[in-house]
């Protein structure tokens, strides 16, 4: 009652009773999806764009703001798919995030999400390897093609405008900074920044704090990191 008359106050009794209205449609609309996705605590900002759910598994009390995109793709200009994508429990995103699945994207639980972040295991074609798209035909006429899953371990924080991208694999308690693109392995525990991603900094469970690596500028094994 109290943020009713806040609002009443603020912006008047019709503009209240517009912001009323949109919340009672959104709590209904996400307690169809929750039921639909068996995910109890669904919630999602204004204008969701949630597409192929017999290709997804949600778990609960997933959080996003307004703008989702959230997609398995079943079928793409005539072509059918089977998309696994597994999204672990009490994920929070912001505005404008899209997860597109084509092959296997798993992410684990308590991820964060800034806004405008990429999540996806595909691309409009294929550029490694024998039978490439030749670049005369225009990208939306291009098959679409997943040349490897996309795996986000739990307790994993992605920045804004963070890009990941077909081959990611990015381990448990990882840091992503901003705009950074992630296209492979990110050790446990790093923080990692740029395009394409390396890690800066690794936790040390001996000094119990983000210690600064002493290489940068090029890839690392996990064999790299251990205190």
């Amino acid at each position: 009652m109290g943020e009713l008359l806040e609002l009443v106050r603020a912006n008047g009794w019709s503009a209240a009773a517009g912001r009323v209205g949109s919340s009672l449609q959104r709590r209904l609309r996400d307690r169809v999806t929750a039921r639909r996705l068996g995910a109890p605590g669904f919630r999602a900002g204004r204008g969701p764009r949630i597409l192929g759910l017999n290709g997804m598994r949600i778990g609960e009390d997933f959080h996003a703001g307004d703008a989702l995109w959230l997609e398995a793709v079943l079928r793409y200009a005539g072509v059918s798919f089977t998309p696994e994508l597994m999204i672990g429990p009490h994920a929070r995103l912001s505005d404008n995030v899209h997860i597109a699945c084509l092959g296997r994207i798993s992410i684990g639980a308590h991820l964060l999400c800034g806004s405008r972040v990429l999540i996806s295991d595909h691309a409009h074609g294929r550029y490694q390897g024998a039978g490439g798209s030749d670049p005369g035909t225009p990208p939306a006429h291009r098959p679409l093609h997943s040349a490897a899953p996309v795996t986000i371990g739990q307790n994993v924080w992605l920045g804004d405008g963070v890009a990941v991208l077909a081959g990611a694999a990015i381990g448990d308690g990882c840091v992503i900074g901003a705009n950074a693109v992630v296209t492979g392995a990110i050790p446990p525990g790093t923080i990692a920044v740029g395009a394409p991603a390396q890690p800066i900094r690794r936790w040390s469970e001996t000094e119990q704090s983000w210690v600064k690596l002493a290489r940068t500028g090029e890839r690392f094994e996990p064999s790299d990191l251990v205190d």
